[in-house]
This record gives structure tokens, C-alpha cells and sequence, in this order.
């Protein structure tokens, strides 16, 4: 089978296409684990292009090590650039406007009719 315990593939389709990964397991004869610069997951076999390297891991390895192995076979991705809002300028305190006085109503009383 190409796809064994391993082998760096390339993703082709989806998010993560065009980044390197690692074979981690294989699941059925349609999907493998992979893992690297691409979220472990299972993958479907047609969204991945198999390079001729093979390396050594373990099922258990941990994603810093897998992408460690990636970067000394000559893989670089891009690391996301995290934005930082501007700062936003403090509002200044508004003047409460004093509330206007009512006027004082004239009490009208209404006599009855007898």
C-alpha cells in the first residue's frame, strides 16, 4: 500500500491544502490519520498526494514533535500572524445637561352643575 506509517503526503484539497503531513494510521483502505501542519484528523486517500519520504513516528507522537520532523525534512508553512486591534480612544466623559425645570400646572378644579 502507498499509504503507510510514515509517509508524507501533501493535502490537496479543503483548508489545509498544500501543506505537508504525516501518516499517522491507517484507518480503512479509504482514510488514513494524518498529522503536521494540518489539524489530526482523518483524511480520505483521494485529498492526499504522497511524496516518496518516509519517516518514523508512533501513533501517540505528539503534533510539536511531527511538525518538528517536517521542518528538519525541509517543509516550511507559514505560522498564522495574529493582529492586534488598534487601540480604540477613550471616550471623553460627557456632561449630564441639567433637566430642564416643569413649569407649574394651574390646578383647575371642574364645579359640578346643580
Amino acid at each position: 500500500m502507498i499509504y503507510e506509517i510514515g509517509r508524507i503526503v501533501l493535502k490537496t484539497k479543503g483548508r489545509d491544502s498544500n501543506k505537508p503531513a504525516v501518516v499517522v494510521d491507517i484507518i480503512d483502505d479509504n482514510y488514513v490519520l494524518i498529522d503536521g501542519f494540518v489539524r489530526r484528523k482523518k483524511c480520505n486517500i483521494a485529498h492526499l498526494e504522497p511524496l516518496d519520504k518516509t519517516v518514523k513516528v508512533k501513533k501517540t507522537d505528539k503534533t510539536e514533535s511531527i511538525k518538528k520532523i517536517l521542518t528538519k525534512e525541509g517543509f516550511k508553512v507559514k505560522e498564522k500572524i495574529i493582529k492586534k486591534s488598534p487601540r480604540k480612544p477613550k471616550e471623553e466623559k460627557k456632561e449630564k445637561k441639567p433637566k430642564k425645570e416643569k413649569k407649574e400646572k394651574k390646578k383647575t378644579t371642574k364645579k359640578s352643575k346643580k
